[in-house]
């Protein structure tokens, strides 16, 4: 090659020795963590807490992908970093991105210029950062030197805070409250809080060094709320650098970080060799307030010292020892002389601190003489945007996101650090940003004001360093402070300590555009809206310009209001045209798409005297009632605002070709993360009646669920005389107590979790228990209207009875199909099965309770043994005490097979007589061997358990049953699932010890397109006799028979009734009984068998069907949704 190539290969190869690019992938995920004796779940990075330190030099870039595996949104921020033209990779939630959502992924790019030293990453949505932060080191140059002498070991000192209980729920209670949140358990250093803490000497950190050895502590504080002192026992520190700007260098004995800051020091091994501890203890400036008044160690110890031997400890200074603070600040000075902006163009002043929104006194007005905490920069208390980030919404104009209205001055001037007047506590809520100029100077007072107490602020800046001319205490007065300026050789910083009860002013250039947000770095004030942001607008060319947004930044979701039939005829249109749209719309009057929006989300509610917070859909509780008809299309688009996952079942829709819309978690659909969505889409094909949706994860079914009201096609009518009034009759159970923590109880300890608190009819427990009146349900009538109550149960674990005092019940449908008209004084519904019936309103007028009481057939088995009731009042009838129906006892079976026996089909149906699969089913509960201990509170020291044939099913995680199976994942499921049990016994007698324990797995049994299916249903008897109400997913059966004891094919085929049966999506196997169904397996897909109650499913009782596919499109598979949820 010729020379002058040799030489531009060299060059360019000198060139990437200086400037590296660093890929890495960071996977935010909950992991394990044990700290102060107790296990916990954390959120963090790569299963690292604190999370990995990232080591660069002074121009090279970072290229981060950041995967969101954990629960919450989540966001990361680069603290310190200038991100020049590139607010895109900044970080903070709503500010210049949209969260990245549970599932969800985004790379950060961006590149180190003109920094060196120690900054951090961490995450920036809620407090999320509580533990998910790591160092940023940023070394020099290759080939440039450190200006001190090069360390022999480097070591970062993250400092930190620590709570015994999720800081999510710490912070939802305090925002609910609007009092103060629980102080930290603990200070940590590196993530451990130190020897000094239970069962914290195993993991406490530990530097090790020779006598002699130059250390550089690269100290940080990422505690929350906190700001810290440290100091190491015997040893001076020597500060080199502050925020990744170096400094003149100074002696100490103690160093002061307020949350965001970092301090790089010297430390010179020159002691008795020994274990000396690293010391940090809380600086609390606010007076009267609650702190974390712990010391977090770490040790310094020397090799071949005696590794016995107790630690000396440091002195640190008093909690409130604002004299050592501002001694320590005061000696932080630039290396020599900098460029300090002179000429001032834009001169703020902001009064910041905390105040007060006043509130009717209650459960969301705790705060001090019932008011609500709140904080401000100039009167203004910061509301982040939900719709679109401030970055995006100023990229892009999006109207109505926020003004830009903040005032450069308090509306009002006041003695800022006196006695403040009451009329000034209450800040005004907003969204209001601040405009600057490309390349304007740019000098901000901040004072810090005593509404509730002065306090030392650390206020950090994003996207910029700034130098901090003055600091002082008292009021600013510019006539006599601006004179001390010091002009020659401030420090720059990104986060400046307000001093308590005093000012600082700070100077910059306001050379890089964007939007940059501006807070207190102490979360809690931020939460309480001590926030502002610039709009820095664009210079000249390129270098003064943003960057355009990355391809991947996440993105909000537009909400789309559908019109549902709307018809616009272009008059110009030919008549073919215009023919065919006529006959479209025609079509459509039969046909109809309905569009909803769920949003599950966390609210309060009041039952039983006590406030809650409950999972919810749309803020109602219960949901909304879907109402649609024969042959109408359902379009429902859920979002998870909720702290869990979770997926929507829509119970007995057939959902033909479709399972993708069939909702089982981990079954049909991975769940849909906190912040993520998923739009259900499916059509209702030939059913009518009432059938309901509800959660398919976990627990949560427990409050997510409502009604799904399907009546007959325009045209038809029900074939029964028309209701004046139909009435929704949800049934349910309420727990006293977070329903997840019960089942989470139950399936740590292994026993059966606590029973509810009180049987509901629409979501109330009725007159008969405290506190509950005033919400109990009411349906008015008027003397002989006809009723149609549409009666569903969907009670988490309990069969009930239902009946209305003094009114007789006519049937007519369960399931959401019609059945032969039969009259009962009381009906029995298994959880997840439907019945309509009417009632005459033919009594005395007056006022008739409504009551649902549980059918228990579980010998010995605990249950909730109280009556719900809602009334049912005659118009213009006295407000009398209404009459109590007759109830069967809790155990009468013989009501329940009377009431079971009288359903029937209308008429003769089709029933598969030809047999192709012939299944076998013995079902129950077991139990699993364990070693005693806590996890093993079963009976005689065993683990609940349930299954099918012997299997109690495991649902998978990485991937869900239906896309394993579309997508050929290997190693999710089995496919030999046992056709009939492994070993046959007497199911319903003394069922030997050594068939007590089932065995684990994810097995599934395969059917043919158009296959004839029998299953019995057998309960077995090992640990009781248990009616189940068992359902299948996609698919409505019939019931072709149903006896006690064991099914005898010789003796019970018999007697199967193959001309009317009822057809159902829930049987109730009958205790100590069984019970047979038929159906043709006509529809493709992935379909979930299981028990009903979900303590049962929780345990392992399911199974699952593969339909395969048939010959054709109408006998196949749909492909999946776009948007379907990824594990």
């Amino acid at each position: 090659m010729s020379g002058l190539l040799l030489i531009s290969l060299l060059l360019c190869l000198a060139f990437t020795t200086f400037a590296e690019t660093h890929y890495r992938q960071f996977n935010v995920q909950e992991i394990a963590a044990r700290r102060l004796c107790r296990n916990h779940r954390i959120v963090a990075v790569n299963g690292q807490f604190p999370g990995p330190t990232l080591e660069v030099r002074n121009g090279d870039s970072l290229v981060v992908k950041v995967t969101n595996s954990a629960p919450y949104n989540v966001t990361i921020h680069w603290h310190g970093v200038r991100q020049l033209r590139n607010p895109w990779a900044d970080g903070p939630e709503y500010v210049t991105q949209c969260p990245i959502r549970a599932g969800g992924s985004y790379t950060y790019r961006f590149t180190i210029t003109d920094q060196e030293g120690t900054l951090w990453w961490h995450a920036h949505s809620r407090w999320l950062r509580t533990t998910v932060y790591g160092a940023l080191v940023i070394r020099p140059k290759l080939g440039s030197p450190y200006p001190f002498p090069a360390p022999k070991i480097e070591f970062p000192v993250i400092l930190g805070e620590w709570w015994d209980r999720k800081v999510i729920s710490v912070l939802r209670q305090a925002l609910f409250t609007g009092a103060a949140p629980n102080i930290s358990d603990a200070i940590t250093i590196n993530g451990q809080p130190g020897d000094l803490f239970r069962c914290s000497s195993q993991g406490t950190a530990r530097l090790s060094v020779s006598k002699g050895d130059t250390v550089l502590l690269r100290v940080i504080n990422a505690a929350l709320n906190q700001q810290l002192f440290f100091s190491v026992a015997n040893h001076k520190l020597t500060v080199v650098a502050t925020d990744a700007v170096y400094t003149k260098q100074f002696t100490t004995n103690v160093i002061m970080l307020g949350p965001g800051q970092t301090t790089d020091v010297l430390l010179t091994a020159d002691q008795q060799p020994g274990r000396y501890y690293m010391a940090a203890r809380a600086y609390e400036s606010a007076k009267n307030a609650p702190f974390d008044n712990t010391t977090a160690t770490a040790i310094l110890e020397y090799k071949l010292s005696a590794t016995t031997s107790q630690p000396v400890l440091p002195q640190l200074p008093a909690y409130n020892d604002t004299n050592t603070v501002t001694a320590f600040s005061n000696q932080i000075k630039s290396p020599g002389k900098v460029i300090v902006p002179t000429k001032i163009d834009q001169n703020l002043f902001f009064a910041v601190g905390l105040g007060f929104f006043n509130c009717s006194p209650g459960p969301r007005c705790q705060g001090p003489n019932n008011t609500r905490f709140g904080a401000s920069m100039n009167n203004v208390s910061f509301v982040l945007p939900k719709r679109a980030s401030l970055l995006q919404a100023y990229t892009q104009n999006i109207p109505n996101i926020y003004t830009t209205d903040f005032p450069p001055v308090p509306p009002m001037q006041f003695d800022y650090t006196g006695n403040v007047p009451r009329g000034l506590w209450q800040p005004v809520k907003g969204t209001k940003l601040y405009k600057l100029k490309f390349g304007s100077n740019v000098q901000i007072v901040l004072q810090d004001t005593s509404i509730f107490s002065t306090e030392d602020h650390p206020v950090h800046l994003h996207g910029y360093h700034f130098y901090i001319v003055g600091q002082g205490f008292g009021n600013f007065n510019p006539a006599r402070d601006t004179a001390g300026f010091n002009l020659v050789d401030p420090p720059q910083r990104n986060t400046i300590d307000v001093p308590v009860g005093g000012w600082a002013a700070i100077r910059f250039v306001a050379d890089n555009p964007g939007v940059w947000f501006m807070h207190c770095h102490i979360d809690t004030h931020l939460a309480w809206g001590f926030a502002m942001a610039f709009i820095v607008e664009n210079g000249v060319g390129e270098s003064e310009t943003l960057l355009p947004p990355p391809f991947d930044l996440p993105r909000f979701v537009i909400e789309l209001n559908f019109k549902r039939k709307q018809l616009i005829i272009n008059r110009t249109m030919n008549g073919l045209v215009l023919i065919s749209l006529l006959l479209c719309f025609a079509f459509t009057t039969f046909a109809e798409t309905h569009y909803h929006q769920f949003n599950v989300q966390e609210i309060a509610a009041r039952r039983l005297c006590r406030n809650h917070r409950i999972v919810a859909v749309n803020g109602q509780f219960p949901g909304p009632t879907l109402e649609v008809r024969n042959g109408d299309s359902l379009v429902v688009k859920v979002t998870n605002s909720a702290p869990y996952n979770v997926t929507i079942h829509w119970h007995g829709v057939r959902q033909l070709r479709n399972p993708w819309a069939d909702g089982p978690e981990y079954v049909t659909q991975c769940p849909i993360r906190p912040g993520g969505s998923y739009t259900y889409r499916f059509t209702i094909t030939d059913q009518e009646g009432t059938l309901w949706w509800h959660a398919h994860s976990r627990w949560l079914r427990t409050t997510v669920y409502g009604a799904l009201v399907i009546r007959p096609k325009l045209g038809s009518s029900y074939p029964f005389p028309n209701p004046k009034i139909e009435f929704p009759v949800i049934l349910g159970e309420w727990w006293d107590r977070k329903v997840i923590s019960v089942l989470r109880q139950a399936l740590f300890t292994g026993g059966a979790p606590n029973i509810s608190d009180a049987i509901t009819i629409n979501g109330q427990p009725g007159d008969l228990f405290r506190c509950s009146s005033q919400g109990t349900a009411r349906l008015s009538v008027s003397k002989g209207d006809t009723v149609l109550l549409r009666v569903i149960n969907a009670a988490l674990n309990q069969q009930l009875f239902f009946s209305v005092a003094n009114h007789k019940l006519t049937v007519v449908a369960t399931d959401a199909i019609y059945t032969k008209q039969f009259t009962t004084n009381v009906i029995m519904l298994g959880p997840g099965q439907t019945t309509d019936v009417l009632l005459t309103a033919d009594q005395q007028p007056g006022r008739y309770y409504m009551a649902a009481r549980a059918y228990e057939s579980a010998k010995n088995a605990p249950f909730d043994n109280t009556t719900a009731t809602a009334i049912l009042e005659y118009k213009l009838s006295a407000a009398s005490q209404p009459i109590l129906p007759q109830l069967p006892a809790y155990n009468d079976t013989n009501t329940v097979t009377a009431f079971s026996n009288q359903i029937k089909s209308p008429g003769k149906v089709i029933v598969p007589t030809k047999i192709d699969e012939n299944l076998f089913f013995a079902v129950g509960l077991g139990f699993f061997n364990c070693s005693p201990g806590p996890r093993c509170q079963g009976p005689n020291n065993t683990r609940f358990g349930a299954s099918m044939n012997n299997v109690s099913f495991v649902l998978p995680k990485r991937a869900s049953l239906l896309q394993a199976y579309t997508q050929n994942i290997p190693n999710i499921y089995t496919t030999d699932f046992p056709p009939v049990p492994p070993m046959q016994f007497d199911y319903t007698g003394n069922v030997p010890r050594g068939l007590w324990q089932p065995v684990k797995g994810t097995k599934l049994y395969k059917l043919k397109f158009g296959s004839n299916v029998q299953i019995v249903l057998q309960d077995t008897s090992i640990f009781s006799t248990e009616d189940h109400p068992v359902h299948l997913h996609g698919y409505h059966f019939y019931i072709v028979g149903q006896g006690f004891g064991n099914f005898n094919p010789a003796r019970d085929t018999a007697g199967f009734n193959l001309v009317d049966p009822p057809q159902r999506n829930t049987i109730d196997v009958p205790v100590g009984g069984w019970a047979a169904i038929r159906f043709v397996a006509d529809n493709p897909g992935v379909w979930f068998m299981h028990c009903h109650i979900d303590t049962h499913l929780a345990w392992g009782f399911a199974m699952a069907f593969i339909v395969e596919n048939g010959v054709g499109e109408s006998e196949t598979l749909l492909p999946p949704p776009f948007d379907l949820p990824q594990c």
